[in-house]
This record gives C-alpha cells, structure tokens and sequence, in this order.
C-alpha cells in the first residue's frame, strides 16, 4: 500500500517553494528548519518554555511599542497581541518542532515564532489561510523594529533569570537545612580526616555549617551574575546598531516590556546594556552565570560524595550517619541499601559541569562583531539549571532531612588516637605527646590514659 501523506500548502521564501503540512501553525523557514536539523532524540525549542515565554513576551511588547509609536496599524498590532496572549494562556508545543541549537544564530527560533503568530492572528483576526501571511507578514509586521539578534538574547537574559530564582531558592533550603541539623548534633563530636586519614575532632555543627557556607558564597556569586543579566540589549538590532529600529521604538520599548513583564510575574527591572555592540560581539553575562553555576556543582559533588562516604558501610566503612533507606540497592545482595539520592546528585552535577563546559566553549569561537552560538549557551545553562535544581530537591527531601548520626561510632571516632594525641599536644605539647605518640605504639588505651593523667594535673 502507498502511505497516506498529510495534505500539505505551498509556501515560497527567498530560497524558493517549499512543502509545509496544511494544519501547520508554522511556516516554510521553520519547516526547512525541521528537515534540515534533524532531532536525533535531542530537545526542540518547544521542550524550554521559559526561553519560547520570553521571546513571546518579547513580541508582544513589541507589538504593543509598534502600536503606541505610529509604526503599525492598531488592528495589525492588536491582532499580534491577542496571538501572544493565547500561546501564553494555552502553549501549543506542537507549534515549535525546531532543534534547540541550530545554524543561523537562532534566526529559526524567531521566524518559528514569526510564522506561528502571523499564522495565528491573521486566522484569528482576519479569517485568513495559514501561510497566506495577510494582512500580517511575520518579518513586517511581528518581527517590525527588531531582530533574531535582540529578541533572542533578551529573551535568554529573561529565561535565565525566571529559572535561577528556582535553584536559588532550592540551595538557600539546602543550606538551610544543613544549619538545623548542625544545631540539632551540635554537642556530638565526629572524627574529621584529611588526605581521607585520620585528623582531630570536630562537631557536625562545624562540618555541616561549613558546607552550608560554601554553597551560599557559591549562590551569592551566582546571585550577582544573575542580576547581571538584567541589563538587555533589546533596541540593538543588527550587531548593535540601534539606528536599524525606529528611535521611538528604541526609547520606549524596555518600559513596555518592563511593565508588561511585571504584570506576568516575570522578573521585571530590565534596563538596556551600556553596550550594544559588546552584546554582540558576546554573550559574557550569560556565560558568567553558567560559570559560577559550574563551582556550585561542583561544591554539591563533593557534599554528596562526603554523604557516601561518611554513610559508607554500615559495618566496613565509616559508618558516621545513616541515610534514609529509599529503594533495595542490588538484585543479588539481599538487604542492600545503596546512596542512590547522593549518587543522583553527583551525576547531576557532573551533568551540569558538562553543560557548563560547552558554555563556556561559545566564548571561544565568537568571531568579530556577532557570537551566532547563544542557542548552545542558553539551552546548556538552562539545561543545567534544571538539573542542579532536581538534584538539590530531592538530595533535600528524600535524604537530608531525614539522615541520622550514629553517636556511638562518631563518640568513639572523636576520642580514637590521633585526637587524643592532639589533646595531649594542647596539654602537654607537642614534644611530648610526639613522645608519647611513639611509646604508645598505636596502645589507644594507653595514649588515652595520659591524657586522662594531663587533665587531672
């Protein structure tokens, strides 16, 4: 049997005619999109909403501007908006089937968007065909007085923003949580190592409130990275040059977005970039936030890993906590429990240190007035902030809060050689408890007896 092929419409670019499926709420630049970058399981402009909402609102305040400044007709403009605000209230991910990194430096993003509003409101608006792109055209009228360029990268400043306020909160809880349980084992002493041997002893307030502080230099820093991204280049149209928009639109185009933003519960505040040209030429905010993010990955593999080790037994390893049990650890070990949530976490994190690293790989192939790789930087640094933010969630909820100190191995560990001698060093000296050390011989009992006998007198 010959297969049944959707009904398609002919649509005609610069390129030429081209073949799009007649239901299709995109058009031809986007169906040439689809064929020529193949998914290959990877992810569609559809899979990151936060991205796909902020050019949206992008084009909606720039409708809106249009409309204010005399550039568009009311009815055009209006028709625009009602288009955004539909896909807002309603996403039709079916709409953005394009690969989420492609050539072109995201120009396929935006004439996707382009053509799925054009479509949408001269449909709605007009009882028009799709792919008639009259009365609105996507590039004259929905993209008018703007451009891949600052449309995408505003929008990027505006994903990237929305989506850090969510890991930030999970790691201040993080941290938070680390602070409890510190004050709660407070009087508890544990054996602390260096070189993974044997040091002195410290309490678990020490340990845990040490993490805690490191994860919160490493959110204020990603904190103030993030802030950055507040300043936009949306008015820059063409490598910079704001003289390719219309100079009302320029002036009054941050307000609106800024007022429209706010409204949506977006991360509002935005003001344009000293800059123009810089932005450009490079996407430096952005890839700074992947970079911090990258040491705060970091400092959670480790935590995680201490997790392991300090759980690690419960009778031939350090045995120092218990985590809680939360699914059988082998299919051929009965009554195995494995680390699996700490394990879950490191591999998140190396995840997200892989994202980082093709981050911060754009920086380097940026060539003279405009980086075409933001796509690559976008989708990696939201890609890991999804999974930091997975992993710190469920590193909290399903072992943290819940893992347990063992006193009586960490009471013994706290008083085991080496803390002893240590002991006996801030009694006696280190001379003579190097003394002792030696005539000891490895005699716990015995180092233990001395210091027993520098305390008494």
């Amino acid at each position: 049997m010959i297969p049944d092929h959707p009904p398609t419409r002919q649509e005609v670019d610069s390129i030429g005619a081209y073949a799009v499926p007649a239901s299709a709420l995109y058009g031809i630049q986007t169906q040439r999109a689809v064929e020529l970058y193949p998914l290959g399981g990877a992810a569609r402009f559809s899979d990151y909403p936060l991205l796909l909402d902020g050019m949206l609102q992008v084009k909606k305040a720039a409708a809106r501007t249009n409309i204010e400044t005399g550039a568009i007709e009311a009815a055009l403009g209006e028709a625009i908006i009602r288009a955004v605000d539909g896909l807002l209230a309603k996403p039709r991910p079916e709409a953005f089937p394009v690969h989420a990194f492609h050539g072109g430096g995201g120009i396929s993003f935006n004439m996707n968007i382009n053509e799925v509003l054009a479509n949408i409101a001269n449909a709605e608006s007009f009882s028009a065909a799709y792919g008639s792109y009259a009365p609105i055209h996507p590039n004259d009228h929905v993209n008018l007085n703007h451009s891949t360029a600052d449309c995408l990268s505003t929008a990027c400043h505006i994903a990237a923003l929305t989506a850090f306020e969510g890991l930030s909160k999970e790691i201040e809880g993080l941290a938070a949580d680390l602070d409890r349980l510190g004050a709660e084992w407070a009087p508890l002493r544990k054996l602390a190592r260096t070189c993974l041997q044997d040091a002195v002893d410290i309490g678990f307030e020490d340990y845990l409130g040490g993490v805690a502080a490191c994860l919160r230099i490493n959110l204020a820093r990603a904190a103030q990275d993030a802030e950055r991204l507040r300043h936009i280049s949306l008015g820059g149209n063409i490598i910079g040059r704001s003289n390719d928009c219309d100079p009302d639109f320029f002036t009054h185009i941050i307000p609106v977005l800024n007022g429209q933003l706010a409204k949506a519960g977006f991360s509002a505040e935005l003001t344009r970039t000293e800059n123009l040209f810089a932005a450009s030429q490079a996407h430096d905010r952005l890839v700074a936030l992947a970079g911090s993010l990258d040491q705060t990955a970091r400092t959670l593999i480790r935590f995680a890993k201490d997790l392991r080790l300090m759980a690690s037994g419960p009778h031939g390893g350090f045995s120092e906590i218990r985590l809680p049990a939360v699914q059988p650890g082998s299919s051929a070990i009965p009554g195995k429990v494995n680390p699996t949530i700490p394990e879950f976490m490191v591999q998140c994190g190396m995840m997200a240190c892989g994202r980082a690293a093709a981050v911060v790989m754009t920086a380097d192939h940026g060539e003279m007035d405009y980086n075409p790789w933001e796509a690559v930087v976008i989708t990696g640094l939201l890609d890991m902030i999804a999974v930091l933010k997975a992993g710190v969630s469920t590193l909290r909820r399903n072992c943290v809060e819940g893992m347990r100190p063992d006193v009586a191995r960490n009471t013994d560990n706290a008083t085991s050689l080496l803390p002893s001698l240590i002991r006996l060093k801030q009694l006696k000296g280190y001379s003579h408890a190097s003394f002792v050390a030696k005539e000891a011989a490895g005699d716990l009992a015995f180092v233990r007896r001395k210091v027993a006998e520098a305390e008494a007198g």
